[in-house]
Protein backbone atom coordinates (compact mmCIF):
# COMPACT_ATOMS: atom_id res chain seq x y z
CA UNK A 1 0.00 0.00 0.00
CA UNK A 2 1.01 3.24 -1.22
CA UNK A 3 1.35 6.15 1.72
CA UNK A 4 0.81 9.41 0.54
CA UNK A 5 3.78 11.24 2.48
CA UNK A 6 6.19 11.38 5.27
CA UNK A 7 3.96 12.78 7.53
CA UNK A 8 1.19 10.19 6.76
CA UNK A 9 3.33 7.20 7.43
CA UNK A 10 4.52 8.70 10.86
CA UNK A 11 0.90 9.12 11.75
CA UNK A 12 0.17 5.54 11.29
CA UNK A 13 2.36 5.22 13.87
CA UNK A 14 0.52 7.07 16.34
CA UNK A 15 -2.34 6.12 18.45
CA UNK A 16 -4.05 9.32 20.35
CA UNK A 17 -6.77 8.49 23.17
CA UNK A 18 -10.25 8.46 22.16
CA UNK A 19 -13.77 9.00 24.23
CA UNK A 20 -16.39 6.49 23.61
CA UNK A 21 -18.71 8.49 25.20
CA UNK A 22 -17.98 11.62 23.67
CA UNK A 23 -18.45 10.46 20.08
CA UNK A 24 -22.33 11.07 20.01
CA UNK A 25 -21.32 14.68 20.54
CA UNK A 26 -20.80 16.30 16.96
CA UNK A 27 -17.81 18.55 18.15
CA UNK A 28 -15.81 16.04 19.56
CA UNK A 29 -16.72 13.86 16.55
CA UNK A 30 -15.97 16.23 14.31
CA UNK A 31 -12.15 16.72 16.19
CA UNK A 32 -11.85 12.60 16.25
CA UNK A 33 -12.70 13.09 12.26
CA UNK A 34 -10.17 15.40 11.25
CA UNK A 35 -7.66 13.28 12.94
CA UNK A 36 -8.64 10.03 10.67
CA UNK A 37 -8.31 12.42 7.86
CA UNK A 38 -4.98 13.63 8.79
CA UNK A 39 -3.96 9.89 8.47
CA UNK A 40 -3.62 8.91 11.77
CA UNK A 41 -2.99 4.85 12.33
CA UNK A 42 -5.95 4.17 14.91
CA UNK A 43 -6.75 5.14 18.55
CA UNK A 44 -7.24 3.12 21.91
CA UNK A 45 -10.75 3.24 23.23
CA UNK A 46 -11.74 4.45 26.53
CA UNK A 47 -15.34 3.82 27.63
CA UNK A 48 -18.52 3.87 25.70
CA UNK A 49 -21.77 2.27 24.86
CA UNK A 50 -21.70 -1.40 23.11
CA UNK A 51 -24.17 -0.53 20.67
CA UNK A 52 -23.76 3.34 19.97
CA UNK A 53 -19.94 3.51 20.30
CA UNK A 54 -19.67 0.51 17.33
CA UNK A 55 -21.91 3.24 15.09
CA UNK A 56 -19.67 5.85 15.87
CA UNK A 57 -16.58 3.74 15.12
CA UNK A 58 -17.86 2.76 11.82
CA UNK A 59 -18.27 6.49 11.09
CA UNK A 60 -14.84 6.69 11.86
CA UNK A 61 -13.65 3.97 9.41
CA UNK A 62 -16.09 5.89 6.65
CA UNK A 63 -13.16 9.02 6.91
CA UNK A 64 -10.44 7.04 6.90
CA UNK A 65 -8.22 5.71 3.59
CA UNK A 66 -6.61 3.34 5.45
CA UNK A 67 -8.60 1.28 7.63
CA UNK A 68 -8.34 2.52 11.34
CA UNK A 69 -6.86 -0.18 14.10
CA UNK A 70 -9.06 0.34 17.57
CA UNK A 71 -7.45 -1.13 20.14
CA UNK A 72 -8.80 -1.05 23.92
CA UNK A 73 -7.84 -1.89 27.46
CA UNK A 74 -10.09 -4.86 27.93
CA UNK A 75 -8.24 -7.06 30.26
CA UNK A 76 -11.42 -8.54 31.75
CA UNK A 77 -13.56 -8.21 28.54
CA UNK A 78 -15.61 -5.87 26.94
CA UNK A 79 -17.48 -4.77 29.58
CA UNK A 80 -14.50 -3.31 31.31
CA UNK A 81 -14.57 -0.62 29.00
CA UNK A 82 -18.20 -0.18 27.16
CA UNK A 83 -21.49 -0.70 29.03
CA UNK A 84 -23.46 -3.37 27.86
CA UNK A 85 -20.85 -5.36 27.47
CA UNK A 86 -19.88 -8.65 29.64
CA UNK A 87 -17.22 -8.03 32.62
CA UNK A 88 -15.26 -11.22 33.36
CA UNK A 89 -13.03 -11.50 36.16
CA UNK A 90 -9.61 -10.59 36.82
CA UNK A 91 -6.81 -12.62 35.53
CA UNK A 92 -5.67 -13.90 38.95
CA UNK A 93 -9.03 -14.63 38.96
CA UNK A 94 -9.39 -16.71 36.19
CA UNK A 95 -6.48 -18.51 36.96
CA UNK A 96 -8.00 -19.18 40.71
CA UNK A 97 -11.05 -20.59 39.14
CA UNK A 98 -10.12 -22.83 36.55
CA UNK A 99 -8.02 -25.94 36.89
CA UNK A 100 -5.46 -26.85 33.75
CA UNK A 101 -5.66 -30.62 34.30
CA UNK A 102 -9.61 -30.69 34.38
CA UNK A 103 -11.13 -30.69 30.94
CA UNK A 104 -14.31 -29.08 32.13
CA UNK A 105 -12.54 -25.78 33.49
CA UNK A 106 -10.26 -25.52 30.69
CA UNK A 107 -13.63 -25.75 28.22
CA UNK A 108 -14.92 -22.64 30.00
CA UNK A 109 -11.76 -20.89 29.97
CA UNK A 110 -12.68 -21.37 25.67
CA UNK A 111 -16.20 -20.25 26.48
CA UNK A 112 -15.30 -17.19 28.29
CA UNK A 113 -12.71 -15.60 25.64
CA UNK A 114 -14.79 -16.79 22.55
CA UNK A 115 -17.18 -14.69 24.43
CA UNK A 116 -14.51 -11.75 24.97
CA UNK A 117 -13.58 -12.14 21.43
CA UNK A 118 -17.25 -11.88 19.86
CA UNK A 119 -18.00 -9.28 21.51
CA UNK A 120 -14.91 -6.99 21.57
CA UNK A 121 -14.93 -7.13 17.43
CA UNK A 122 -18.23 -6.73 17.57
CA UNK A 123 -17.94 -3.20 19.13
CA UNK A 124 -15.45 -2.46 16.49
CA UNK A 125 -12.58 -2.82 18.56
CA UNK A 126 -9.40 -4.68 16.73
CA UNK A 127 -6.61 -4.85 19.33
CA UNK A 128 -7.06 -6.07 22.99
CA UNK A 129 -4.18 -4.90 25.52
CA UNK A 130 -4.38 -8.33 26.64
CA UNK A 131 -3.18 -10.84 28.23
CA UNK A 132 -0.44 -9.56 30.88
CA UNK A 133 2.33 -11.96 30.98
CA UNK A 134 3.36 -10.11 33.87
CA UNK A 135 4.68 -12.36 37.07
CA UNK A 136 3.30 -10.87 39.53
CA UNK A 137 5.81 -12.07 42.04
CA UNK A 138 6.09 -8.64 45.04
CA UNK A 139 2.97 -8.38 47.07
CA UNK A 140 3.23 -4.98 47.34
CA UNK A 141 2.98 -3.99 43.17
CA UNK A 142 0.62 -1.18 43.02
CA UNK A 143 -0.24 -1.67 39.19
CA UNK A 144 -0.05 -5.66 38.63
CA UNK A 145 -1.31 -7.75 41.46
CA UNK A 146 -4.64 -9.48 40.33
CA UNK A 147 -4.09 -7.85 36.48
CA UNK A 148 -1.55 -10.84 36.38
CA UNK A 149 -2.31 -14.69 36.60
CA UNK A 150 -0.21 -15.03 39.41
CA UNK A 151 3.43 -15.72 40.89
CA UNK A 152 4.60 -18.61 38.94
CA UNK A 153 6.08 -18.01 35.46
CA UNK A 154 4.46 -21.58 34.23
CA UNK A 155 0.70 -20.74 35.48
CA UNK A 156 1.35 -17.36 33.26
CA UNK A 157 2.48 -19.16 30.40
CA UNK A 158 -0.26 -21.09 30.60
CA UNK A 159 -3.37 -18.89 30.75
CA UNK A 160 -1.42 -16.51 28.77
CA UNK A 161 -0.85 -19.44 25.58
CA UNK A 162 -4.79 -19.88 26.14
CA UNK A 163 -5.36 -16.21 25.91
CA UNK A 164 -3.92 -15.63 23.10
CA UNK A 165 -4.74 -18.47 20.98
CA UNK A 166 -8.65 -17.96 21.33
CA UNK A 167 -8.39 -14.55 21.41
CA UNK A 168 -6.65 -14.68 17.71
CA UNK A 169 -8.44 -17.70 16.49
CA UNK A 170 -8.92 -17.54 12.92
CA UNK A 171 -11.84 -17.26 11.08
CA UNK A 172 -13.42 -19.58 8.25
CA UNK A 173 -11.94 -16.80 5.93
CA UNK A 174 -8.72 -16.92 7.23
CA UNK A 175 -8.84 -13.22 8.71
CA UNK A 176 -8.89 -12.44 12.43
CA UNK A 177 -11.36 -11.01 14.87
CA UNK A 178 -8.81 -9.53 16.99
CA UNK A 179 -5.23 -9.35 17.42
CA UNK A 180 -3.92 -9.93 21.40
CA UNK A 181 -0.83 -8.38 23.17
CA UNK A 182 1.52 -9.24 26.04
CA UNK A 183 2.18 -6.74 28.04
CA UNK A 184 4.45 -5.40 30.36
CA UNK A 185 7.61 -6.86 28.29
CA UNK A 186 9.89 -7.47 29.88
CA UNK A 187 7.76 -7.83 33.29
CA UNK A 188 6.04 -5.64 35.29
CA UNK A 189 6.05 -7.65 38.09
CA UNK A 190 8.94 -7.38 40.93
CA UNK A 191 7.90 -3.52 41.62
CA UNK A 192 6.18 -1.79 43.97
CA UNK A 193 6.03 1.68 42.13
CA UNK A 194 3.78 2.43 39.66
CA UNK A 195 5.10 3.56 36.26
CA UNK A 196 1.62 5.86 35.95
CA UNK A 197 3.58 7.84 38.29
CA UNK A 198 7.18 7.31 38.37
CA UNK A 199 9.73 4.89 36.46
CA UNK A 200 10.27 1.83 38.53
CA UNK A 201 13.56 -0.15 38.43
CA UNK A 202 13.51 -3.72 38.17
CA UNK A 203 16.83 -4.56 40.06
CA UNK A 204 16.34 -8.54 39.04
CA UNK A 205 19.94 -10.37 37.57
CA UNK A 206 20.00 -11.21 34.43
CA UNK A 207 20.00 -15.10 35.62
CA UNK A 208 16.58 -14.08 37.28
CA UNK A 209 14.98 -12.27 34.69
CA UNK A 210 16.00 -15.28 32.08
CA UNK A 211 14.31 -17.62 35.06
CA UNK A 212 11.13 -15.80 36.00
CA UNK A 213 10.36 -12.24 34.34
CA UNK A 214 11.47 -13.48 30.36
CA UNK A 215 10.23 -16.77 29.93
CA UNK A 216 5.89 -16.09 29.92
CA UNK A 217 6.84 -13.38 26.95
CA UNK A 218 9.40 -16.07 25.19
CA UNK A 219 6.43 -18.53 25.36
CA UNK A 220 3.90 -15.68 23.71
CA UNK A 221 6.02 -15.24 21.04
CA UNK A 222 6.05 -18.62 20.31
CA UNK A 223 2.58 -18.84 20.65
CA UNK A 224 1.86 -16.04 17.71
CA UNK A 225 0.90 -13.53 19.84
CA UNK A 226 0.48 -9.93 17.33
CA UNK A 227 1.40 -7.09 19.54
CA UNK A 228 3.82 -6.71 22.73
CA UNK A 229 3.29 -3.80 24.87
CA UNK A 230 6.92 -2.25 26.04
CA UNK A 231 6.91 -1.44 29.63
CA UNK A 232 8.29 1.93 30.56
CA UNK A 233 10.97 0.60 33.58
CA UNK A 234 14.50 0.87 34.49
CA UNK A 235 16.02 -2.49 34.37
CA UNK A 236 19.28 -2.44 34.90
CA UNK A 237 20.88 -5.87 33.76
CA UNK A 238 19.49 -5.08 30.35
CA UNK A 239 19.88 -1.82 30.06
CA UNK A 240 21.85 0.13 32.68
CA UNK A 241 21.34 3.51 31.39
CA UNK A 242 17.68 3.66 29.63
CA UNK A 243 14.40 3.32 30.37
CA UNK A 244 13.26 0.00 28.36
CA UNK A 245 11.45 2.77 26.16
CA UNK A 246 14.05 3.91 25.26
CA UNK A 247 16.29 1.08 24.73
CA UNK A 248 17.31 -0.43 21.52
CA UNK A 249 19.34 -2.91 23.59
CA UNK A 250 15.95 -4.46 25.23
CA UNK A 251 13.34 -3.61 22.10
CA UNK A 252 15.26 -4.42 19.35
CA UNK A 253 18.10 -6.94 19.96
CA UNK A 254 16.07 -8.71 23.00
CA UNK A 255 12.83 -8.80 21.46
CA UNK A 256 12.42 -7.82 17.49
CA UNK A 257 16.05 -10.27 17.40
CA UNK A 258 16.56 -12.58 20.10
CA UNK A 259 13.02 -13.36 20.45
CA UNK A 260 13.04 -13.26 16.31
CA UNK A 261 9.23 -11.64 17.01
CA UNK A 262 7.79 -10.14 13.78
CA UNK A 263 4.55 -8.77 14.95
CA UNK A 264 3.86 -5.13 16.13
CA UNK A 265 5.80 -3.66 19.17
CA UNK A 266 3.86 -0.85 20.97
CA UNK A 267 4.74 1.43 23.81
CA UNK A 268 2.66 1.75 27.02
CA UNK A 269 0.89 4.80 26.95
CA UNK A 270 3.29 8.00 25.95
CA UNK A 271 1.95 10.34 28.75
CA UNK A 272 2.49 8.46 32.03
CA UNK A 273 4.78 9.92 34.45
CA UNK A 274 7.47 7.64 34.42
CA UNK A 275 8.58 9.13 31.16
CA UNK A 276 6.65 12.49 31.05
CA UNK A 277 8.45 13.71 34.58
CA UNK A 278 11.99 13.54 32.93
CA UNK A 279 11.68 13.75 29.39
CA UNK A 280 10.60 16.42 27.17
CA UNK A 281 7.42 15.15 24.50
CA UNK A 282 9.52 15.29 21.20
CA UNK A 283 12.29 13.12 22.56
CA UNK A 284 9.83 10.60 23.77
CA UNK A 285 8.45 10.02 20.59
CA UNK A 286 11.74 10.47 19.24
CA UNK A 287 13.11 7.73 21.26
CA UNK A 288 11.02 5.46 21.01
CA UNK A 289 11.05 4.71 17.53
CA UNK A 290 14.51 4.85 18.01
CA UNK A 291 14.51 2.01 20.30
CA UNK A 292 12.48 -0.06 17.48
CA UNK A 293 8.71 1.38 18.57
CA UNK A 294 6.07 0.64 15.85
CA UNK A 295 3.13 2.49 17.81
CA UNK A 296 3.34 5.41 20.09
CA UNK A 297 0.36 4.81 22.10
CA UNK A 298 -1.76 7.36 24.05
CA UNK A 299 0.73 10.44 23.61
CA UNK A 300 0.10 14.12 25.24
CA UNK A 301 -0.34 15.44 22.12
CA UNK A 302 -0.81 13.27 18.83
CA UNK A 303 -0.23 16.24 16.65
CA UNK A 304 2.91 17.29 18.45
CA UNK A 305 4.46 13.58 18.69
CA UNK A 306 3.76 13.30 14.90
CA UNK A 307 6.03 16.85 14.63
CA UNK A 308 8.71 15.15 16.38
CA UNK A 309 9.12 12.35 14.56
CA UNK A 310 8.91 14.19 11.03
CA UNK A 311 11.74 16.47 12.13
CA UNK A 312 13.71 14.15 12.97
CA UNK A 313 13.60 12.16 9.84
CA UNK A 314 13.88 15.37 7.89
CA UNK A 315 17.25 16.32 10.12
CA UNK A 316 18.85 12.69 9.53
CA UNK A 317 18.08 11.20 13.26
CA UNK A 318 15.66 8.90 12.15
CA UNK A 319 15.70 7.09 8.23
CA UNK A 320 12.66 6.92 6.55
CA UNK A 321 13.01 3.48 5.87
CA UNK A 322 13.06 2.65 9.75
CA UNK A 323 9.51 4.45 9.58
CA UNK A 324 8.32 2.64 6.84
CA UNK A 325 9.14 -0.84 8.06
CA UNK A 326 6.74 0.13 11.00
CA UNK A 327 4.00 1.38 8.85
CA UNK A 328 5.35 -2.11 6.74
CA UNK A 329 3.98 -4.44 9.62
CA UNK A 330 1.23 -2.24 11.11
CA UNK A 331 -0.49 -2.48 7.54
CA UNK A 332 -0.08 -6.24 7.67
CA UNK A 333 -1.94 -6.48 10.67
CA UNK A 334 -4.75 -4.55 9.45
CA UNK A 335 -4.58 -7.11 6.46
CA UNK A 336 -4.18 -9.87 8.80
CA UNK A 337 -8.25 -8.37 10.25
CA UNK A 338 -9.58 -8.32 7.09
CA UNK A 339 -9.65 -4.35 7.30
CA UNK A 340 -8.59 -3.60 3.69
CA UNK A 341 -12.36 -6.14 2.75
CA UNK A 342 -14.90 -4.55 4.97
CA UNK A 343 -13.34 -1.75 6.69
CA UNK A 344 -16.67 -0.74 7.83
CA UNK A 345 -18.70 -3.56 8.16
CA UNK A 346 -17.10 -5.62 11.39
CA UNK A 347 -17.66 -9.65 10.35
CA UNK A 348 -19.24 -9.95 13.68
CA UNK A 349 -21.20 -6.31 14.05
CA UNK A 350 -24.28 -8.19 14.36
CA UNK A 351 -22.80 -11.61 15.88
CA UNK A 352 -21.63 -14.32 15.06
CA UNK A 353 -21.96 -15.71 11.37
CA UNK A 354 -22.81 -18.92 10.91
CA UNK A 355 -23.84 -20.93 7.68
CA UNK A 356 -23.94 -17.34 6.05
CA UNK A 357 -25.93 -16.40 8.72
CA UNK A 358 -25.57 -13.37 11.32
CA UNK A 359 -26.75 -15.07 14.63
CA UNK A 360 -27.28 -12.30 17.36
CA UNK A 361 -25.02 -11.97 20.48
CA UNK A 362 -26.48 -13.60 23.61
CA UNK A 363 -24.80 -11.69 25.99
CA UNK A 364 -27.00 -13.06 29.04
CA UNK A 365 -25.06 -16.33 28.10
CA UNK A 366 -22.02 -14.88 28.53
CA UNK A 367 -23.17 -13.07 31.96
CA UNK A 368 -23.27 -16.37 33.14
CA UNK A 369 -19.95 -17.57 32.38
CA UNK A 370 -18.30 -14.88 33.95
CA UNK A 371 -20.48 -15.65 36.75
CA UNK A 372 -19.98 -19.07 37.03
CA UNK A 373 -16.23 -18.49 37.06
CA UNK A 374 -16.47 -16.06 39.41
CA UNK A 375 -17.98 -18.30 42.10
CA UNK A 376 -15.22 -20.96 40.89
CA UNK A 377 -13.06 -17.75 41.96
CA UNK A 378 -13.47 -17.75 45.62
CA UNK A 379 -10.46 -19.17 47.89
CA UNK A 380 -10.54 -19.82 51.64
CA UNK A 381 -6.67 -18.89 52.64
CA UNK A 382 -6.99 -19.45 56.09
CA UNK A 383 -8.50 -20.89 58.78
CA UNK A 384 -10.79 -24.47 59.50
CA UNK A 385 -13.57 -24.77 56.79
CA UNK A 386 -15.31 -27.21 59.00
CA UNK A 387 -15.69 -24.82 61.60
CA UNK A 388 -17.93 -22.51 58.82
CA UNK A 389 -20.80 -21.41 58.84
CA UNK A 390 -20.28 -18.38 61.18
CA UNK A 391 -22.35 -18.21 64.12
CA UNK A 392 -25.21 -16.13 63.43
CA UNK A 393 -28.21 -16.59 66.51
CA UNK A 394 -27.42 -12.91 67.81
CA UNK A 395 -26.64 -11.54 64.38
CA UNK A 396 -23.43 -10.99 62.68
CA UNK A 397 -21.55 -7.32 61.93
CA UNK A 398 -20.42 -6.43 58.91
CA UNK A 399 -17.71 -4.05 57.98
CA UNK A 400 -17.02 -2.83 54.45
CA UNK A 401 -13.70 -1.32 54.24
CA UNK A 402 -14.31 1.09 50.61
CA UNK A 403 -10.92 1.74 50.09
CA UNK A 404 -12.27 3.81 47.36
CA UNK A 405 -15.15 5.23 48.27
CA UNK A 406 -17.01 3.90 45.47
CA UNK A 407 -20.01 2.89 47.32
CA UNK A 408 -18.59 -1.06 46.73
CA UNK A 409 -19.95 -3.97 48.76
CA UNK A 410 -24.04 -4.23 48.39
CA UNK A 411 -24.06 -7.38 47.04
CA UNK A 412 -22.18 -9.02 49.70
CA UNK A 413 -24.33 -7.34 52.29
CA UNK A 414 -27.71 -7.90 50.60
CA UNK A 415 -26.21 -11.75 50.44
CA UNK A 416 -25.17 -11.62 54.01
CA UNK A 417 -28.63 -10.79 55.35
CA UNK A 418 -30.50 -13.20 53.30
CA UNK A 419 -28.28 -15.73 54.29
CA UNK A 420 -28.04 -14.90 58.47
CA UNK A 421 -30.87 -12.79 59.12
CA UNK A 422 -29.70 -9.82 61.29
CA UNK A 423 -26.73 -7.99 59.87
CA UNK A 424 -25.82 -4.94 61.17
CA UNK A 425 -23.12 -3.44 58.27
CA UNK A 426 -21.61 -0.34 58.64
CA UNK A 427 -19.09 1.29 55.39
CA UNK A 428 -16.21 2.91 56.27
CA UNK A 429 -14.08 4.95 53.86
CA UNK A 430 -10.95 6.98 54.28
CA UNK A 431 -12.75 10.07 54.79
CA UNK A 432 -14.44 8.60 57.94
CA UNK A 433 -12.99 11.14 60.76
CA UNK A 434 -11.39 9.47 63.81
CA UNK A 435 -13.86 10.50 66.12
CA UNK A 436 -17.09 8.74 64.09
CA UNK A 437 -14.98 6.03 63.69
CA UNK A 438 -14.14 4.70 67.26
CA UNK A 439 -18.12 5.04 67.78
CA UNK A 440 -18.96 2.78 65.10
CA UNK A 441 -16.87 -0.35 66.28
CA UNK A 442 -18.67 -2.14 68.73
CA UNK A 443 -19.14 -5.77 68.16
CA UNK A 444 -20.07 -6.83 71.85
CA UNK A 445 -23.59 -7.71 70.79
CA UNK A 446 -22.81 -9.93 67.86
CA UNK A 447 -21.91 -13.60 67.42
CA UNK A 448 -19.26 -12.58 64.58
CA UNK A 449 -18.23 -10.02 62.34
CA UNK A 450 -17.19 -9.76 58.96
CA UNK A 451 -14.84 -7.41 57.45
CA UNK A 452 -14.92 -7.13 53.41
CA UNK A 453 -12.19 -5.18 51.82
CA UNK A 454 -12.88 -3.41 48.57
CA UNK A 455 -9.55 -1.74 47.54
CA UNK A 456 -9.01 -1.18 43.75
CA UNK A 457 -5.92 -1.73 41.57
CA UNK A 458 -6.15 1.20 39.60
CA UNK A 459 -3.48 4.09 37.88
CA UNK A 460 -1.37 6.41 39.79
CA UNK A 461 -3.05 5.22 43.20
CA UNK A 462 0.42 3.67 44.12
CA UNK A 463 -0.75 1.02 46.61
CA UNK A 464 -2.94 -2.12 46.42
CA UNK A 465 -3.39 -1.79 50.01
CA UNK A 466 -5.92 -0.06 52.20
CA UNK A 467 -5.06 3.63 53.39
CA UNK A 468 -3.33 3.51 56.93
CA UNK A 469 -6.62 4.56 58.62
CA UNK A 470 -8.97 1.72 57.37
CA UNK A 471 -6.31 -0.43 58.16
CA UNK A 472 -5.98 0.66 61.96
CA UNK A 473 -10.03 0.19 62.27
CA UNK A 474 -9.67 -3.56 61.32
CA UNK A 475 -7.01 -3.98 63.63
CA UNK A 476 -9.11 -2.21 66.00
CA UNK A 477 -12.75 -4.25 64.64
CA UNK A 478 -10.30 -7.54 64.91
CA UNK A 479 -8.96 -6.52 68.34
CA UNK A 480 -12.11 -5.76 69.95
CA UNK A 481 -13.83 -8.88 68.34
CA UNK A 482 -11.17 -11.32 69.47
CA UNK A 483 -11.16 -10.19 73.13
CA UNK A 484 -15.45 -10.44 73.24
CA UNK A 485 -13.97 -14.53 72.03
CA UNK A 486 -16.14 -14.11 69.09
CA UNK A 487 -15.47 -15.50 65.75
CA UNK A 488 -14.11 -13.11 62.42
CA UNK A 489 -13.35 -13.24 59.05
CA UNK A 490 -11.73 -11.38 56.84
CA UNK A 491 -12.26 -10.92 52.90
CA UNK A 492 -10.61 -9.17 50.31
CA UNK A 493 -11.93 -8.39 47.11
CA UNK A 494 -9.44 -7.21 44.97
CA UNK A 495 -5.55 -7.52 46.43
CA UNK A 496 -4.87 -11.27 48.38
CA UNK A 497 -2.17 -10.07 49.53
CA UNK A 498 -3.95 -7.47 52.20
CA UNK A 499 -5.08 -10.78 53.91
CA UNK A 500 -1.44 -11.29 55.03
CA UNK A 501 -1.93 -8.33 58.01
CA UNK A 502 -5.01 -9.73 59.29
CA UNK A 503 -3.69 -12.74 61.27
CA UNK A 504 -5.98 -12.33 63.68
CA UNK A 505 -9.26 -13.29 62.34
CA UNK A 506 -10.32 -16.73 62.35
CA UNK A 507 -11.30 -16.97 58.77
CA UNK A 508 -9.25 -14.63 55.29
CA UNK A 509 -10.54 -15.59 52.36
CA UNK A 510 -9.60 -14.31 48.80
CA UNK A 511 -11.81 -13.24 46.12
CA UNK A 512 -9.30 -12.14 43.82
CA UNK A 513 -11.84 -9.49 42.56
CA UNK A 514 -14.91 -7.80 43.00
CA UNK A 515 -17.61 -9.05 40.57
CA UNK A 516 -21.36 -9.38 42.26
CA UNK A 517 -20.84 -13.45 41.85
CA UNK A 518 -17.54 -13.42 44.05
CA UNK A 519 -19.39 -11.17 46.29
CA UNK A 520 -22.20 -13.91 46.36
CA UNK A 521 -19.87 -16.35 46.81
CA UNK A 522 -18.14 -14.97 49.40
CA UNK A 523 -21.30 -15.37 51.39
CA UNK A 524 -22.01 -18.73 50.53
CA UNK A 525 -18.53 -19.45 51.96
CA UNK A 526 -19.26 -18.02 55.27
CA UNK A 527 -22.43 -20.03 55.15
CA UNK A 528 -20.70 -23.65 55.28
CA UNK A 529 -22.44 -23.57 51.65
Amino acid sequence: MKIPNLRHAVAQMVMPRIEGNLLSEPAYRDAMTALVREGFGGFILFGGDRERTQRDLAGLQSSAEIPLLISSDVERGLGQQLSGGTRFPSQRAVASALGRRSKKDVDLLGRMLDAVRTETRAAGIHVVFSPVMDVNNNPDNPIICTRSFGEDPETVEWFGRHYIRSLQKPRRDGYLDLLACAKHFPGHGDTDQDSHSILPVIRADRARLNRVELPPFREAVKDGVAMVMIAHLLVPALDPLKPVTFSKKVVTALLREGMEFNGLIVSDALDMGALTGEYPQEEIAIRAVEAGMDILLHPVDARFTIDAVVKAVEKGRLTETRIHESVERIVAAKNRLGLFNTPLSPPLARGEAKGGRARKIDYEKHHKIAAEIGRKAIRLLYGDKNKLPLDSASGTACFVLDDDGQGMGDPFTRGLTKRFGRVNSITLTPAVGDSNLSSRLDTSSFDSVVIGIFSRISASKGRSGISPKLREAAFDILRRTKAAGKRSAVISFDSPYILDQFKDADFLIAGYDRIDAIQEAAVEMLAGA
